[in-house]
């Protein structure tokens, strides 16, 4: 999970229009919480999700 912080920050700090998005699920077993942060970098939408 650590990797995946360093990853966005380094994409974050490279991105044009960064936004930050976090997608909840809530089943029978629990709440599952999965955090996307995505950006335009040279023209292309880069999206990581974890």
């Amino acid at each position: 999970m650590r990797w995946i912080a360093i990853l966005a920050i380094g994409v974050l700090s490279a991105c044009e229009n960064p936004s930050l998005g976090i997608g909840a699920t809530i089943s029978g077993s629990g709440v599952s919480v999965s955090p996307t942060v995505s950006g335009n970098v040279g023209g292309a939408t880069v999206a990581v999700s974890g």
